[in-house]
């Protein structure tokens, strides 16, 4: 019993948790019924985000949370096919070219920051990392950094990306594919592969490993959809309850958001994505163009957003969701591992420059 309250401790109200996912769930259906790209996903983030302006959305609990990344990560897992593990020899280089357009987009956008609205360089490079925002927050605690602007800008870009990511992308040309027919896998087969996936991705929760839960469950149904034991997918009402909850998840985040803070900013948060979307597009059309991936599926890949939200946005859209989590992944990595080394060669350079300007 111990145990349990430790891990309810200080969780939302159940009701309002239950209301919010309720308005989350209405959002989709709005947007599925304006025939939406990503509709469930992106409806239900939005609806959420918008309720929580005046006050009204609850955050969502750690269990909630989780039961959204263990349907997430079954859903994704179950687009895993032979086709698709053959095609991920050619990711290495993918992968390379999103790793160099994250330092682009870092650079630009802080230069911009800086330039344009006068930020200090460690707010302006905080608030420039993409799909960092926890690392960023951290780092921000050891410095000048203005943490508030950092967070207006970082929120933005999610709600930007969530928002408006399926349409730009609808709009791009590749094709998405619909509601496709497909064998549905049964509730005794969805039951053995999610105890195996459950324990992995609790285990890996528990050693603080980001999107534990979503990996974990995602590996074991990847496993069981590559080599054909589960023969078909998710029931579609188990699907779309997984992008409800994680489109409401997310859009739970902006609870307690001050909005009032976002208009003062505006101009850099617009100025900050617009850099961006520049240079993840350009990279993505680079990589689109040298490898023959659809620039649809690229320019997601290489979007500066939380890798299980632009994931399950892939999976949502009909794209290739292991191509998407590989690069998502590979970027949390990369940011997570290399963020304080350039943080502190980004702030010794701007000393050095102040010494040198006082030495004239």
């Amino acid at each position: 019993m111990a145990a349990t309250n430790s891990f309810l401790k200080n969780e939302p109200p159940i009701l309002g948790q239950l209301l919010t996912l309720a308005f989350g769930f209405l959002g989709a259906m709005a947007a599925r019924w304006a025939e939406l790209p990503g509709a469930a996903l992106s409806g239900s983030m939005m609806a959420v985000a918008l309720l929580s302006v005046p006050g009204k959305a609850t955050s969502i609990g750690t269990p909630i949370r989780l039961l959204a990344m263990a349907l997430s990560g079954t859903s994704i897992g179950s687009a895993v096919t032979p086709e698709t593990l053959r095609g991920a020899a050619t990711y290495p280089l993918s992968i390379f070219l999103m790793a160099v357009s994250s330092f682009a987009v870092t650079g630009t956008s802080a230069f911009m920051l800086m330039k344009v609205k006068g930020w200090n360089r460690a707010t302006a490079f905080l608030a420039s990392t993409p799909g960092a925002l926890s690392s960023a927050l951290i780092i921000a605690a050891q410095t000048d950094a203005d943490v508030p602007r950092i967070v207006v800008v970082q929120m933005f870009r999610v709600f930007f990306l969530m928002a408006l990511l399926p349409m730009l992308i609808a709009g791009s040309g590749v094709h998405l594919q619909g509601a496709q027919v497909h064998l549905d896998d049964s509730l005794l087969i969805l039951g053995i592969m999610m105890i195996p996936g459950v324990a992995l991705g609790w285990f890996m929760d528990r050693r603080k490993i980001a999107g534990g839960m979503f990996l974990g469950i995602m590996a074991v149904s990847a496993i069981f959809h590559g080599t054909s034991v589960a023969p078909g997918r998710p029931p579609d009402w188990f699907m779309i309850a997984s992008q409800v909850l994680i489109g409401s998840w997310i859009g739970s985040r902006f609870v307690g958001f001050n909005w009032r803070s976002l208009g003062s900013m505006f101009g850099a948060a617009v100025g900050s994505m617009l850099c961006t979307l520049t240079v993840s597009a350009l990279f993505a059309a680079l990589t689109s163009w040298l490898l023959g991936f659809p620039f649809g599926l690229t320019m997601l890949a290489f979007a500066p957003g939380a890798f299980e939200a632009m994931t399950m946005l892939a999976f949502a859209l009909g794209l290739d969701p292991l191509y998407a989590v590989a690069h998502h992944l590979a970027r949390l990595l990369v940011m997570t591992f290399s963020l304080p080394i350039i943080m502190r060669l980004w702030l010794k350079d701007s000393m050095v420059r102040a010494k040198t300007r006082a030495f004239r």
